[in-house]
């Protein structure tokens, strides 16, 4: 059974085996998938008990588990056998592992959790719909069904650091978890020579940002059924333990042109799994303009950075433009670090008052949370509680919101409040990336350094 092992940017060097064979930490109580399998043993084919318990692939001998392997970002491919008929490979540091039996519902389960190999097969690229700091995103076709779907691609050899690597895995372990109607959906990880494709949702409506572009400052109502939607997604994310650290108009994105009835939220690239002593891969990140201001003072912060984001849109939709508005780059960032907002300028009623100032406290020990947001009298008033359906309708001859018109702000050597951005991150956490200039809804970027944003590691990449 001759095949070439390809090395893998989803390997890890420290996993020497492929299988562990201490006993399984959890209770196998059921299973997701279990079934009869002939794997191959010692030059031949013998029927073995295979179960799926979430992403874990257990091998029983004597109905108990005898050895196990965590499936996550190992390569995972169909084959096929002369003898024996249709298997699926699995591989991973230059081992590998096959079973032949019914295997397609086994493939189509894991397929969101394993990588595979065959992108060119599968999807034809389209057309370039995005442009991130990171990476590219493609419309594309399904040569099997047809469906379109967004493709973020990764340039594999822009990668080069274990920081780099470490921040794709916690992307894709973080879209995996996230399984929720207001969030986009990732289906499957493909790994080529050259490139790393996710396949996510495609989403029609396009970015809030486009649509607030458009549109005048929301009335009240309007405003509220799309906070009070944001905050749930919130407080959903933030009860698997992950904080999304950007949420903004760029990463808000609509199923259908003009209608905000259905939203979702998008980009993970800058989240992270919530932790206590503040220390993640990256601690001081996002988008200057709409972030909370302990996350650019270096203090520990905690979800609440997400609901100051939120904040800091619902300003923008009642007012029109944002609250830390400046002359320049800098300016923007020295406003939004100090946080000092003329909430005057909202024209808000006393309970939409009440929640603005509660959600965009600059002290996080006093702002709200996801939850006490949602119970505020604010949204019990607006009926919000119970429902929220509702739908926003394009408006003709409308004014743009001042804030989002596109124009380019002229940038200056920056300095922080306290010292130069030039100490938050070593050359080695840069990457080269085609992006555009510093500006209010471009993230953290030192002048000296443009086009690479800044990610301020903490601690040493060998503790994580």
């Amino acid at each position: 059974m001759d095949y070439t092992i390809k090395d893998s940017f989803f390997d890890d060097q420290e996993q020497k085996s492929f299988w562990t064979q201490t006993q399984f930490p959890a209770k196998v109580v059921q299973m997701e998938l279990k079934d009869n399998m002939l794997v191959y043993k010692e030059k031949e084919f013998v029927k073995r008990k295979v179960g799926i318990m979430t992403h874990y692939l257990l091998l029983f001998k004597d109905q108990e588990v005898h050895k196990w392997v965590n499936l996550i970002n190992i390569t995972m491919e169909l084959i096929k056998n002369p003898v024996v008929g249709q298997g699926i490979r699995f591989l991973q540091n230059k081992q590998s592992f096959e079973m032949y039996g019914d295997v397609e519902t086994w493939f189509n389960y894991l397929k969101k959790y394993c990588i595979q190999r065959t992108f060119s097969q599968k999807y034809t690229l389209l057309k370039k719909i995005g442009q991130g700091n990171f990476a590219e995103v493609f419309k594309a076709i399904s040569k099997i069904d047809g469906q379109e779907y967004a493709i973020k691609c990764f340039r594999k050899s822009d990668l080069k650091e274990e920081v780099d690597k470490l921040s794709i895995i916690k992307e894709t372990s973080i879209m995996r978890k996230l399984q929720h109607d207001s969030v986009i959906k990732m289906y499957e990880v493909f790994e080529g020579e050259e490139y790393l494709y996710l396949v996510l949702e495609y989403l029609r409506g396009g970015e809030l940002h486009k649509f607030m572009k458009k549109s005048p400052p929301f009335s009240e109502e309007k405003c509220s059924k799309l906070i009070y939607k944001l905050l749930k997604t919130c407080q959903f994310i933030h009860e698997q333990g992950i904080l999304h650290r950007d949420i903004k108009p760029e990463n808000i994105m609509l199923r259908k042109k003009d209608d905000l009835e259905d939203i979702c939220i998008c980009d993970f690239g800058l989240a992270d799994y919530y932790t206590p002593s503040g220390k993640y891969l990256f601690t001081r990140c996002g988008t200057p303009g709409y972030v909370a201001p302990e996350l650019l003072q270096d203090k520990v912060y905690d979800y609440k950075v997400d609901i100051y984001s939120v904040g800091i849109l619902m300003f923008i939709l009642i007012a029109g433009k944002s609250p830390f508005e400046g002359k320049d780059y800098d300016d923007v960032v020295m406003r939004n670090y100090y946080a000092k907002v003329r909430f005057d300028e909202c024209k808000l009623s006393e309970h939409g008052m009440s929640l603005l100032q509660g959600i965009m406290n600059k002290n996080p020990v006093k702002r709200l949370s996801a939850q006490d947001a949602l119970n505020h009298q604010w949204f019990i008033q607006e009926k919000l509680a119970k429902t929220c359906q509702f739908k926003i309708r394009r408006h003709s001859n409308v004014k743009k919101l001042p804030h989002l018109d596109g124009s380019p702000i002229p940038t200056t050597n920056f300095l922080s409040p306290k010292n130069s951005f030039n100490n938050l991150s070593p050359q080695s956490l840069t990457r080269t990336a085609d992006i555009t200039p510093n500006s209010p809804i471009t993230p953290i970027t030192p002048l000296q350094h443009k086009g690479k944003p800044i990610r301020k590691s903490i601690f040493n990449l060998q503790q994580i």
